[in-house]
């Protein structure tokens, strides 16, 4: 009995030890999935950041309707949901690489 119940840890230490087990496999999941997130907010900061230098270069004299700060903090709020999509859809491609990086 003692022998079998020995056997039994041993075959559970060796399946923890190379991930077979359901727990490892879940964790593994969870944080390859916290990784992809995590990986694809920077992405999306990323875009966001050169979203607003490409908007710096812009001149506001050349806008008709120009509408001063409300529009500064409008067009910041736009393009910080442009860069969430563009992050989410992948399109760039820095959260595969940071995943493939890191994983």
């Amino acid at each position: 009995m003692i022998d079998a119940l020995n056997t039994h840890i041993s075959r559970l230490q060796a399946d923890t030890a190379t991930g077979n087990t359901l727990a490892a496999r879940t964790r593994s999941t969870d944080s390859e999935e916290a990784l992809r997130a995590v990986a694809s907010e920077f992405e999306a900061l990323f875009v966001k950041q050169m979203l607003s230098s490409m908007r710096g270069t812009l001149n506001p004299e050349n806008d008709l309707l120009h509408g001063g700060l409300s529009q500064d903090i409008f067009e910041d709020m736009l393009y910080d949901e442009y860069s969430k999509v563009m992050a989410k859809a992948g399109s760039i491609g820095i959260a595969d690489l940071i995943v493939q990086q890191l994983k």
